[in-house]
């Protein structure tokens, strides 16, 4: 089934040397795999593309986008969460003037 190497490096059982058997298991084990596996390979290889885009699945750029977007939409609240902290206060002082204000009327 799968050739034997005779303990003399230079030449095997049958004459040919190792390298030269060596390079027909390739071919053997290829022989040995399924075709419907190779076409299915061959079929997924050539509308890899499409069955992305059919199936709708993210590829590495997409998520590297997507989470460069989120970096910059979680600062984006962060700072108009900053904002709404300083326009409160700014209300509060406002309201005070205004309540001191009309007191004094």
């Amino acid at each position: 089934m799968y050739p034997v190497i005779n303990p003399n490096p230079e030449q095997n059982a049958i004459g040919d040397s190792f390298w030269d058997q060596f390079s027909h298991i390739s071919e053997t084990i290829e022989s040995r795999i399924p075709t419907f596996d190779k076409s299915l390979d061959a079929y997924f290889d050539h509308n890899f593309a499409a069955i992305i885009e059919e199936w709708d699945l993210v590829t590495d750029s997409d998520l590297h986008r997507l989470e460069s977007r989120l970096a910059r939409v979680s600062d984006e609240i962060n700072s108009l969460y900053a904002g709404k902290a300083t326009i409160e206060s700014r209300a509060k002082l406002l309201d005070d003037v205004i309540s001191s204000l009309e007191k004094s009327l």
